[in-house]
This record gives C-alpha cells, sequence and structure tokens, in this order.
C-alpha cells in the first residue's frame, strides 16, 4: 500500500471514539498512524482484517472496507 491511500485511511480513523486497527501478515497497526499502515507492507491480494474496539466506530470500519472494495478509488491503467 502506497502513502496517499494510508494517508486516507488515517483520515477515516480521525473521528473513531476507540481504536481502529488493519492486521497482515501476523501484524497489527493503529489504523491512525499512516507509518503504522506502511509497516503493513500489504501488497495487491494481501488479505487485511479491519478490527474496532468500540461498536460505535462501525460506520468507520465500514468506510475503510468500501474504500478497499473500491481499488482505493485509483483508476487502473
Amino acid at each position: 500500500m502506497h502513502a496517499r491511500p494510508a494517508s486516507k485511511i488515517a483520515q477515516m480513523v480521525d473521528s473513531a471514539q476507540s481504536g481502529v486497527w488493519l492486521c497482515a501478515n501476523s501484524t497489527k497497526v493503529d489504523a491512525a498512524s499512516i507509518i503504522d499502515i506502511l509497516t503493513l507492507c500489504a501488497v495487491k491480494g494481501t488479505k487485511i482484517v479491519i478490527e474496532i474496539e468500540n461498536q460505535e466506530d462501525m460506520m468507520i470500519l465500514e468506510r475503510i472496507f468500501d474504500f478497499f472494495e473500491a481499488g482505493f478509488g485509483e483508476i487502473e491503467r
């Protein structure tokens, strides 16, 4: 994952009530930190799990999920 999508994810998490985490390759990182997200070294096809600590943050989890599903909003050429 590149810095641009990592930055957008961190912005989405900014309004979370509690922790939001991304997990991949046996690593769990704070989704509010661009640097932490980049340390996942997630390439296309990597399975990423989104975890939230507070059910009130379910909307944020869904936004992140949709962002992944939409290919980070980037057009493939």
